[in-house]
């Protein structure tokens, strides 16, 4: 369940995000990252990557087949909504379309959902807890 809330939460801070830098009404402090070499792209990695990494520990790690290839819906689900996303930035004066910005996102989202593969496979392998006595 705590899983889920941080998930939502981070989903409605990335949502937050892209209104601002859609309406170019990004803080001073968020745009800092234009200032840093490189911090865009470190942005993209990171914020796409636990989105990626969030999502799929709450779908706990489930796979669909895509042209024959197993994939994890979590990292899939997030893979649509950047190339969306990015899409959307052609049609918004204030923001521009980048295949470097979908690169990065596309290996955060790759780089953290084995990161979430593994963190599930820690959490299965740990002995049970046995419930309080009464």
């Amino acid at each position: 369940m705590l899983t889920k809330s941080i998930t939502t939460l981070f989903v409605l801070f990335i949502v937050c995000i892209i209104y601002l830098a859609n309406t170019a009404a990004l803080p001073f402090f968020l745009n800092v990252i234009y200032i840093i070499p490189f911090g865009d792209k470190v942005g993209h990695f990171i914020l796409m990557g636990v989105l990626s990494f969030l999502v799929n520990l709450t779908l706990q790690g489930a796979r669909r087949s895509i042209f024959s290839r197993e994939v994890l819906l979590g990292s899939l689900i997030v893979t649509m909504f950047v190339v969306l996303e990015e899409l959307t930035q052609i049609f918004i004066p204030s923001r521009t379309f980048s295949l470097v910005d979908l690169l990065f996102d596309f290996l955060g989202i790759y780089s953290f959902g084995r990161l979430a593969i593994y963190a599930l496979e820690q959490r299965a392998a740990l002995p049970k807890r046995k419930p309080l006595s009464e």
